[in-house]
């Protein structure tokens, strides 16, 4: 009786050990979890400085290096895409084009908000206006000369580039200028499920996630020192005063890229990276001001860019094209 009485102590003390150590667990897991998903808001955002310490950060450098072993796990509030998003663009690691600036080499790591664990093969939707404010694929009046319509054809300063296992996609591109009522940003799109046409453009699928992305605005005022940036003449907005920088801060997430600059100084490159966690159940709904066909883009909605598709596709494509949504908006 006394050896039973004994066992079933040692068990309950055994127990009670399993379940304290069981406590101490969850404790710790929670403490990393909150230290991960650390609470910030947009003052605390505009006041921080995202020049990293970190040296000799190259586009080899590591992932581990860049983000560390656990990359915040917090969801990038959603932001609009804006009235220039092109549908369909090219699948590189490249998108300048010859376009003047200062170099800019780009790593965004993407998590799934649900796992916190990172996301391989999302192609991600990256694109910008050049040195001077100014989108590619668009003509309209509030995107520097609406009188030049060969604008529509062209392609720079966008592009769509597959995550690795580490959830990180690259990209090299130039530090994008400013236009009249925005502040400087990158805009972003997280792509799943879609497919690789031959013509190494990306097309289908659904949209997990719709970004934008930021910078120090001292970062900022020493790229626009120089030129072609100088060169600018449009308002600029700082970011304490961009609506939708305000709007990605939410959340607590930090939309600012941390950076390093390559050389001594700006015209030398700058090196920017950022982790954003995206809901992978999610499908958004976005619009696309022109989907990219070949080496030309369909207009679809907006200003002078429908009536300019008939004379770049031709034919009865062309004109399908400008049609269909006066077609559907009758039905």
């Amino acid at each position: 009786m006394v050896k039973v009485l004994t066992y079933l102590a040692a068990a309950a003390i055994t127990a009670l050990q399993e379940r304290a150590v069981a406590r101490r667990t969850q404790a710790v897991e929670t403490l990393r979890l909150d230290r991960r998903q650390r609470r910030l808001d947009v003052t605390t955002v505009l006041e921080t400085s995202h020049k990293s310490s970190l040296t000799g950060i190259t586009a080899t450098t590591s992932a581990s290096v860049l983000f560390g072993s656990a990359a915040p796990c917090i969801a990038e509030p959603e932001v609009t895409e804006g009235p220039y998003y092109v549908r369909g663009e090219y699948i590189r690691t490249d998108m300048r084009e010859q376009q003047p600036g200062v170099t800019m080499y780009v790593d965004v790591q993407v998590i799934d908000i649900n796992s916190c664990d990172p996301v391989k093969d999302m192609y991600i939707d990256l694109w910008h206006t050049n040195a001077t404010g100014v989108y590619s694929g668009v003509v309209a009046s509030t995107n520097g000369n609406s009188a030049d319509k060969t604008n529509l054809q062209n392609t720079f300063l966008r592009g769509v580039t597959p995550t690795d296992e580490d959830g990180v996609a690259q990209m090299t591109s130039i530090f994008p200028g400013h236009y009249a009522g925005r502040t400087t940003h990158v805009h972003f799109i997280g792509n799943y499920g879609g497919t690789v046409l031959s013509n190494k453009t990306y097309s289908g699928g659904s949209v997990a996630h719709v970004g934008q992305f930021f910078f120090d605005q001292d970062l900022i005022s020493s790229v626009e020192a120089v030129e072609p940036y100088s060169t600018n003449k449009q308002s600029t907005t700082l970011n304490s005063r961009d609506n939708i920088f305000k709007e990605a801060s939410g959340n607590s997430y930090d939309p600012i890229f941390q950076y390093s600059l390559v050389g001594d100084t700006v015209e030398d490159g700058v090196f920017v990276w950022i982790s954003v966690a995206v809901d992978m159940t999610a499908e958004r709904d976005v619009t696309a001001v022109s989907t990219l066909a070949g080496s030309s883009a369909i207009a679809t909605t907006g200003d002078t860019n429908t009536a300019l598709s008939v004379t770049k596709l031709g034919g009865f494509a062309a004109s399908l094209a400008v049609l269909a949504p006066m077609i559907f908006a009758i039905l």
